[in-house]
């Protein structure tokens, strides 16, 4: 490799992390989300008869065209409902009215998008009217369907595939030199055929999210086109599906071409679009603090799995066949085999690290590693990557003779020792390939469930107030409703046998820890129920005059207080603490490495600055012998 080409690929990495701080720059932290919060009635509990109001609390933004509910008896009696997403509260709330339902069990089915991150997730609410459930439902479903995974299966290998196309087509077929001209060309091929797949699994996706049992196709497409207009998750997608369309056109128009330097740039620019968005419109964008790190990782760590897995598997469609040649074996192995080694030893420790820092923001604790699908799914990824990092390191001695000969000598090995006869080198690195698509799989259910750290803030409650006021039993609840916004509910039931008056309004006044006061007046959602919407209230010492009104008495009147706690950042807990210093240590080993090969005056890695084939030849066939 030249100097001038080193300057290219500097420059080349320059335009990439420059494209991924461009896009980065603009991803603000999300709240919270994650699934089902809470509900009223609550899973499993029991309400009069005559109820004609349900409420869902979700920790997300909620498309409310992408959002189903349905409401039945446990006989499979359907009762309809119309549902509304406050758009007050950051689209979090559902309120659902349905007739006033009569004694029976009844299952309140829901599927909901999320606006931010566009992950669909499902569940169902089992609640009793006038009598108490036998069993309680499931809260939160969080596999998705089987196409839906299938589907982000391809995707993420598509564009692998074209992260690997990219970053073999330059220094890794050009150590071969001539003999490389007919690889590159069909790795630019293949990268413009998996571009393409991408394209249209992108375009598939949302129609997915959005499918609704029993919908005409019209309501389908409408759902989906407002999905994908009016939410940030699909104006995100819809930008990434328009780069991807330039990587795919660009990527085609270099195969007409020779050389193909400047299309290739292009379609790496391109490219660091489609994965910085992939990033944003993801987990990490969505964490409480420090998302645009984590966006940053999720996007190292996208791009340093296409170069490991996509690179190795398109080398291996590309010079598996032509090894078979026995004559063209050895310079293949002392060239593109060998140049691409240190190549996917960086991507590995890039990967590595990014998955350490990812791990610990998104499970708070080695329990959800079992308890949640997210965590064991990372788990099993973690093994599979382990694996294939024991194949890539037998290969790795293979195709390296002197550093097999070093590690031979410390195990005690004769002169010439492999791991494995050279001759199944192809096998080894078949099996590679295969463990990496089984990884990308567990990637793509990663991707597509939500994480451990959500379903831990979903399930967090608001404890009632309580208090009596002139034969009335009063809960008072204030509960966040948004990032700015807050929700006042209060229940009101008499506590005499003979009720005077029933009670016809409600209204509180607040008065904050400066000494200001403001009155919210409620509305009734159902008899004994009131509610209403204000501003989230600053830490200190608050309290609530609840004024109960009555026809011909005088209001009665009771005091509330509560305290705010100061919101305090989030804390960093032991198991983000291990992994993100696990993290720190692979990423300084790695610079280190890399910075001690150049004071050797070493090109990065050790790679070798001219093909020599004589010493190819001599090194893999001499230990064949």
């Amino acid at each position: 490799m030249t100097r001038g080409g080193l300057r290219v690929g500097s420059r080349v990495t320059a335009i990439l992390i420059t494209a991924f701080v461009a896009l980065l720059i603009g991803a603000s932290p999300a709240w919270a989300h994650g699934g089902l919060e809470r509900s009223d009635p609550p899973n499993g509990g029991v309400v009069a008869v005559g109820r004609s109001a349900l409420t869902l609390w979700y920790t997300e933004t909620i498309g409310a065209s992408a959002s189903t509910f349905d409401l039945h008896t446990s006989d499979g009696v359907r009762v309809e409902v119309a549902a509304s997403v406050s758009e007050t509260d950051s689209g979090g709330i559902v309120r659902i009215r349905t007739e006033p339902l009569s004694k029976a069990t009844y299952l309140l089915d829901w599927k909901v998008l999320s606006t931010e991150d566009g992950h669909s997730s499902s569940g169902s609410v089992l609640f009793g009217v006038g009598t108490r459930p036998a069993v309680v439902a499931s809260a939160t479903a969080d596999t998705p369907a089987a196409p839906e995974l299938l589907l982000r299966w391809i995707d993420l290998s598509a564009i692998m595939l074209v992260i690997g196309a990219l970053a073999v087509s330059g220094r890794v077929f050009g150590s071969m030199g001539e003999l490389g001209n007919i690889p590159r060309r069909r790795s630019i091929f293949i990268g413009t055929l998996s571009a393409g797949v991408a394209v249209i699994s992108g375009a598939i996706a949302p129609f997915l999210l959005t499918h609704r049992s029993g919908s005409s196709l019209g309501v389908w497409f409408d759902a989906t086109s407002a999905t994908l207009i009016d939410t940030p998750w699909g104006n995100l997608w819809l930008a990434r599906e328009f780069a991807l369309v330039i990587v795919t056109g660009s990527l085609y128009w270099a195969t007409g071409t020779r050389p193909a330097g400047g299309r290739l740039r292009l379609v790496a620019v391109a490219l660091a679009a489609v994965v910085a968005l992939e990033s944003l419109a993801g987990h990490a964008a969505t964490l409480p603090s420090r998302s645009a790190l984590a966006a940053f990782a999720s996007a190292s760590h996208l791009v340093a799995a296409g170069v490991w897995a996509g690179g190795l598997t398109i080398l291996a469609i590309c010079l598996i066949p032509l090894m078979r040649h026995r004559d063209v074996r050895g310079p293949i192995l002392a060239s593109a085999w060998r140049t691409f080694s240190p190549i996917a030893a960086l991507a590995t420790i890039v990967l590595l690290a990014t998955g350490f820092y990812e791990a610990g923001r998104h499970i708070p604790d080695l329990s959800s590693v079992t308890s949640t699908v997210y965590g064991g799914t990372v788990a099993v990824k973690l093994a599979l990557v382990t694996v294939a990092l024991a194949f890539a390191g037998i290969n790795t001695l293979i195709v390296n003779p002197r550093l097999a000969a070093r590690v031979g000598r410390i195990l005690g090995r004769p002169l010439g020792w492999v791991p494995v006869p050279r001759r199944r080198f192809s096998t080894m690195v078949a099996a590679e390939v295969l463990i990496l698509v089984i990884a990308v799989g567990a990637a793509g259910v990663v991707t597509s469930v939500p994480t451990a750290r959500e379903i831990s803030a979903a399930t967090g409650q608001t404890a009632l107030h309580t208090a009596t006021a002139d034969g009335l039993f009063v809960t008072f609840e204030q509960l966040a409703a948004g990032p700015a916004q807050s929700r006042l509910i209060v229940r009101v039931r008499s506590i005499v046998k003979l009720e005077q008056v029933p009670v016809n309004g409600v209204a509180v006044t607040l008065t904050g820890p400066t000494g200001t006061t403001a009155s919210v007046p409620l509305e009734q959602i159902e008899p004994g129920r009131y509610e209403a919407e204000t501003a989230k209230p600053i830490p200190g010492d608050w309290m609530a005059a609840v004024t109960l009104e009555r026809d011909g008495l005088p209001a009665a009147i009771t005091q509330i207080g509560w305290t705010v706690a100061t919101a305090s950042p989030e804390g960093a807990r032991p198991l983000e603490i291990l992994t993100s210093s696990l993290a720190v240590l692979l990423l300084a080993a790695m610079l280190g490495g890399v910075g001690f090969t150049r004071r050797r005056r070493q090109i990065p890695a050790g790679l070798p600055t001219t093909l020599r084939p004589d010493l190819a030849l001599s090194e893999t066939t001499g230990s064949q012998r």
